[in-house]
């Protein structure tokens, strides 16, 4: 190899490493980087350039984790989910089924969740606030009916009403009518869900 030869590798060398250094601070920089906004006559031309699409953005900690994930789920339901230092789903708001709700969990899982819920077998939505133990069992429930009253439950380890207050609709067990209980309605229950006392 020549003297010329030998100075123009080591020269292609030193270009080769500037050009790669440059591209991986680039890409592996921790600056932030900002989009600018498509000028006028970019706009006119291409209205798409204001507007980013996408099925799935995450948003990277320091550690390339996802903690933050905008998305379309495979059954078209959109959601904004916050995850924690250890890849753990931890907040969330959601479009399930058309009903939103905002959920919380902790390191054992659904812990609480505020939302429109549909409480009865109609298409009727509730406002409502749930309360989950870490088994995920529902203990306490807060909502509005669709009349704007309401109807406050406590629940056993298995889901089954202990305390009502408020609105409510109660079965007569032996006639089988259902009654509808006043604002000021207070009923408590055995473990079996059987009325043992109710006032007024």
């Amino acid at each position: 190899m020549s003297r010329k030869q030998y100075i123009s590798l080591v020269v292609l060398a030193l270009a080769a490493g500037l050009a790669g250094g440059m591209v991986s601070s680039w890409f592996f920089s921790n600056q932030l980087v900002f989009a600018r906004e498509a000028t006028e006559k970019a706009a006119e031309i291409s209205p798409e350039l204001r507007v980013i699409m996408a099925r799935e953005i995450n948003l990277l900690g320091l550690d390339r984790k996802p903690r933050i994930k905008l998305a379309v789920d495979q059954n078209g339901e959109p959601g904004l989910h916050y995850y924690d230092e250890k890849g753990r789903y931890r907040a969330g708001f959601s479009v399930g089924q058309g009903t939103p709700a905002l959920t919380m969990r902790d390191k054992s899982g659904l812990r609480l969740q505020i939302g429109l819920t549909r409480l009865m077998s109609t298409e009727d939505e509730w406002p409502t606030i749930l309360l989950m133990d870490k088994k995920g069992v529902e203990r306490v429930i807060l909502a509005l009916d669709i009349e704007g009253r309401p109807h406050l439950a406590l629940k056993n380890a298995k889901g089954g009403n202990r305390v009502v207050l408020g609105s409510d609709a109660l079965k007569q067990t032996q006639t089988g009518v259902i009654e509808k209980r006043p604002l000021s309605s207070l009923v408590l229950f055995n473990e079996k869900g059987n009325v043992i006392w109710q006032a007024p």
